[in-house]
């Protein structure tokens, strides 16, 4: 009689971790036997059916006399492009048993942020973590480098300014271009043949010298390759733009005697969204929400559509504005500026009491903004009732309550999300930052976009099914992936560790929610939602609609800000044709491809444009803090590395570094599994949300990096 071995067992990571440790197949008893399973146990005939399994599906290969061995793709590895941070890369895969693989900086190669590279994985599993190393380097990244020159009384280097180029670059003499000791330097990269040697680059641009507010965020500009000009084509016929006329044209709706407002931030020139709501019998409202209609002015493969596909997106730095569209457009015919008449694209939406959407309709029209709110005047008048057009937002705010009510309990999570904006003086040195965080007005706006792009989306399945399509019209797509689970459990790891309860299992959005809900009120609350958010997939757009995991909706599209956004025009542009009726076989196709390559350009214009964004704001932060050398400040722990703890400090919201060499009082060592530093005599702590008090030591604006020490003995 066999035995019984009643544990549960993952064996199919098990067999993946036995395989990858041999050199060669493994015959069927030998793997039991590294498994400790016995032969005659009802585990062993577990483990002979979980084999012909993972062979049947391709997950590892069979071979002559029952051995098994890794699939080919194990073997040859897997090819991405790696992303370094920290001094350690990751490299994500379409594997679902190995979705991302963590390279550690002695595996790199000679690998660099944004290179192509082959990776083979390691015997070696932390935490259920894959660990791996560099084989080939595919594809170097294009990316420019920026970075400050230094000699060191032999060779010149560039000293880069980003993190995630973890290695100072050898420039030759000839290569300087002019550019000298101190001068901020744009470069190109050159060479890195082995590890043991210097990664080489060129110089292409010399900005001035570095330090200077305005070399460094023209630095940002040229580092990330951010356009400075609009071409004088696309500045012409922008130019040749008119507004509208007083007369309507016919295909239109004529909404200039409707109440519709804008609301938006206090040093906003582009107005793309208007609102207006118009209450109906039996508590029902038809909400509309009206966006300027760009689409009428820029043409498709118009020298103005063109530069805005390339662009694929405004880029919103501190010290400027790197428009989509020529200012013409942007902050003049295309703003739904009040008191004068503008073409729109218009949603109306029919919700009833309680927030369920009965009807829509989308309609070309012109409208005539009644008055402009910034968002805190919108939010006195929420809050006072007292104020123009105060029936009008308080209806509006009652709707987005309902509304945003019904969206969590759909599978929507309530991330709160904080905005650092930076004052200036005329030198463009930052004199003070500001935090915004959500308000009533904010989330007003907010959720009467959502719906509008909502809709939208869901109109593309209404008009699939009205033709009868096999296939939903082409149409470019907010899609939001479920969260990876290994990232998702590294967080909620560190989220237990810091005291809050988590139920065991796969989390839904309403756990997620309670989690959030419980921090709201903890001092370490944004470090619990940023923790939360880096665990998130990255949202994209695709022409393949999978859905929104974090806003919990089944179909969602960009549609609301077509001024700074190429996929939001794009979306108006295939809606107008689609109102006209179903396009010819040969239209629809070209529109299908259209969509895949803007969605796939866009969304790497939009990581881009992100990477610049923070970039910028990272900058600003340097330069602040040097003016804060010797204080001592409060903050929380938002990071921490194998090197040290990242701190940000309250009110400023500056991080920089408390390094692990710098907190004397103790031997630390770094804890993989809850992220964070212990003292092994003192067993003092330093993980997410930790307190600590510490003094501003250094600020190097050449490497953008913030030093601090410990200003107690105590947290």
């Amino acid at each position: 009689m066999k035995h019984r071995h009643i544990v549960e067992r993952d064996l199919r990571s098990e067999i993946l971790d036995v395989l990858r440790r041999s050199a060669a197949p493994v015959q069927l008893l030998e793997l039991s036997k590294a498994l400790g399973i016995r032969s005659d146990s009802l585990d062993y005939d577990a483990l002979r059916a979980t084999l012909t399994r993972m062979a049947d599906a391709g997950q590892i290969s069979r071979h002559a006399r029952r051995r098994f061995g890794l699939a080919e793709r194990d073997v040859a590895g897997f090819t991405g492009t790696i992303r370094i941070r920290n001094d350690q890369g990751s490299v994500q895969t379409d594997d679902p048993d190995i979705p991302i693989i963590h390279i550690r900086r002695e595996h790199l190669a000679t690998a660099l942020d944004g290179d192509v590279v082959q990776v083979k994985p390691l015997a070696l599993r932390q935490k259920k973590r894959t660990y791996g190393e560099v084989v080939t380097i595919v594809e170097r990244s294009n990316a420019r480098i920026g970075g400050t020159v230094e000699y060191d009384g032999s060779f010149y280097h560039v000293v880069p300014d980003e993190a995630k180029h973890y290695v100072d670059f050898l420039v030759a003499k000839k290569n300087l271009q002019g550019a000298r000791p101190g001068d901020k330097v744009i470069a190109s990269f050159l060479r890195w043949e082995h590890v043991n040697s210097s990664p080489e680059v060129i110089v292409v641009d010399v900005l001035g010298t570095s330090g200077n507010p305005v070399v460094e965020f023209d630095a940002i500009v040229k580092e990330f390759d951010l356009p400075t000009a609009f071409p004088p084509d696309v500045e012409a016929e922008a130019t040749l733009c008119s507004p509208p006329s007083n007369r309507v044209p016919k295909h239109r709706e004529d909404l200039r005697k409707l109440d519709i407002i804008t609301i938006d931030p206090d040093d906003a020139r582009d107005f793309d969204d208007a609102l207006s709501l118009t209450p109906l019998e039996g508590g029902a409202v038809e909400l509309g929400v009206h966006i300027a209609d760009v689409t009428h002015y820029v043409t498709e493969d118009s020298p103005l559509d063109r530069e805005a596909r390339q662009r694929g997106n405004s880029t919103y730095l501190v010290d400027r504005v790197v428009p989509m569209l020529p200012e013409r457009l942007s902050n003049d015919l295309c703003s739904l500026v009040p008191g004068k008449p503008r073409f729109a694209f218009s949603v109306f939406m029919t919700f009833s009491a309680r927030g369920v959407l009965k009807d829509y309709r989308i309609v070309e029209s012109v409208i005539h903004s009644k008055r402009r709110f910034t968002y805190n005047e919108a939010l006195e008048i929420i809050q006072t009732g007292n104020g123009d057009y105060a029936d009008l937002l308080k209806r509006l705010f009652k709707l987005s309550r309902v509304l945003n009510t019904r969206r969590m309990k759909s599978g929507g999570i309530n991330f709160q999300s904080q905005e650092l904006k930076f004052i200036l003086d005329e030198n463009k040195h930052p004199i003070r930052a500001v935090v915004k965080t959500a308000t009533d007005a904010t989330s007003l706006v907010e959720e009467c976009m959502l719906a509008a792009n909502r809709t939208v989306a869901e109109h593309i399945s209404h008009l699939q099914n009205a033709w009868n399509s096999r296939t939903a019209p082409p149409s470019i797509y907010r899609i939001h992936d479920d969260p990876n689970p290994e990232k998702l459990a590294d967080a909620i790891a560190v989220v237990r560790a810091m005291g809050i309860s988590v139920p065991n299992g796969k989390l839904t959005p309403a756990d997620l929610n309670a989690i959030l809900d419980a921090a709201k009120h903890r001092p370490d609350a944004s470090a619990i939602n940023a923790l939360l958010l880096r665990a998130m997939s990255k949202a994209v757009y695709a022409e393949a609609n999978v859905g929104h995991y974090g806003l919990g909706f089944t179909d969602y599209s960009h549609f609301t800000s077509p001024i700074r956004r190429y996929p939001d025009l794009f979306v108006h542009r295939v809606l107008k044709e689609y109102a006209k009726g179903q396009p010819a076989k040969g239209r629809w196709k070209h529109l299908l491809s259209q969509a895949d390559e803007v969605s796939d350009h866009c969304s790497q214009c939009e990581r881009n444009a992100i990477d610049a964004e923070r970039a910028s704001v990272k900058c600003a932060q340097v330069m602040m803090a040097r003016t804060m050398i010797g204080d001592v400040r409060v903050g929380t722990v938002s990071g921490v590395t194998t090197f040290g703890v990242f701190v940000t400090l309250d009110d400023v919201n500056i991080e920089g570094l408390l390094h692990i060499r710098d907190i004397s009082d103790d031997y630390y060592f770094f804890d993989e599994r809850r992220f964070r530093l212990i003292g092994r005599r003192t067993r003092r702590t330093f993980a997410f949300g930790t307190r600590v008090t510490i003094k501003v030591v250094k600020a190097d604006i050449e490497k953008r990096m913030i030093d601090f020490i410990l200003a107690d003995d105590h947290t």
